[in-house]
């Protein structure tokens, strides 16, 4: 079996950091987000995270002919067939009925099975983290055969993640390209359904499901992060600390996700509060009210705390 820790969660929050310090130990390999590599990786090749287009990346090549000749568009379509948000209701039925998953997605878990043997084949790797982040894709791996998929839930507060959403970030693979952007009300209903269904998906697993803050990372990132790994049965060996709060990234090959994943060498871990001073009053007040439920269940807002 083919260990996976998977980070579920929202879009903007944090993950491919995470993704990245995680990758650091000794026998885990990070790939990013695999749920667009047949999309990003082999139909648009953009950048793999070791900034070679991903027709040309020393270690996604190799991984690719181990799977073997698959139809990528034919992927992406499997994919969207089962991965939506809803999706979610048929996913948990199919966990009494795994048969399901064949009729209605096909090829599709075994090819991703081949794809994830191939993975820690090529990597020597005990342990494969997918910072997929999607809900229903990372409990799609629950029937991918030789895939043993373990999940942190990966929360930050909906305010900052919304600010995120509203800037225009650079993407190094698109020349003048700039991240998806969308607006408040938006982003905090998608925080809301995406956390919602991590949570209802796998909060009864306790063996196989850990939830974690974010801003919980940045303030104690070691001993966070060696939850983790404890998670999936690895100990924080050969994390490349430098010191409390820096760590040194050595490339990865990351197949999507944040222009994060293409930083390298000594980083801080500084929480990023600027939302706290620049978010619009309006937005931040949609924020609270669409998000408000799990604001509170997560820590955000309460237990003697006022929304910011």
């Amino acid at each position: 079996m083919v260990r996976v820790l998977y980070i579920a969660g929202s879009g903007r929050s944090g993950s491919t950091i995470v993704d990245n310090i995680l990758g650091q130990a000794d026998g885990v390999v990070c790939v990013g987000e695999v749920r667009f590599l047949w999309e990003r990786g082999i139909l648009a090749d953009r950048l793999c995270g070791c900034g070679q287009p991903f027709s040309a990346c020393p270690f996604w090549q190799p991984v690719m002919r181990t799977v073997g000749d698959v139809d990528a568009s034919r992927m992406a379509v499997l994919l969207a067939r089962g991965t939506r948000a809803r999706h979610v209701p048929w996913l948990v039925r199919a966990r009494r009925d795994p048969s399901s998953i064949a009729r209605r997605l096909e090829e599709l878990p075994t090819v991703l099975g081949r794809l994830y043997a191939a993975i820690a084949e090529h990597a020597g790797a005990r342990v494969i983290v997918d910072s997929s982040k999607l809900p229903p894709y990372g409990e799609l791996l629950r029937h991918v055969p030789g895939v043993d998929a373990s999940y942190v839930h990966l929360v930050r507060d909906p305010r900052a993640t919304a600010y995120s959403w509203s800037r225009a970030k650079p993407l190094p693979e698109r020349d003048g390209g700039v991240m998806q952007r969308q607006g408040a009300a938006k982003s905090a209903a998608l925080w809301t359904l995406w956390n919602g269904a991590a949570e209802g998906l796998w909060r009864g697993e306790a063996e196989r499901y850990l939830r974690v803050r974010y801003e919980d990372v940045i303030a104690r990132p070691q001993p966070e992060i060696a939850r983790m790994l404890a998670l999936v049965g690895e100990p924080a060996d050969g994390l490349p600390f430098v010191s409390d709060h820096e760590v040194e990234l050595r490339p990865t090959h990351g197949v999507a996700g944040n222009p994060s994943r293409f930083t390298t060498g000594v980083v801080a871990l500084r929480a990023d509060t600027e939302w706290r001073r620049a978010m619009r009053t309006r937005d931040r007040a949609v924020v609270n009210a669409i998000s408000w439920p799990l604001l509170l269940r997560h820590g955000y807002v309460g237990r003697g705390r006022s929304a910011p």
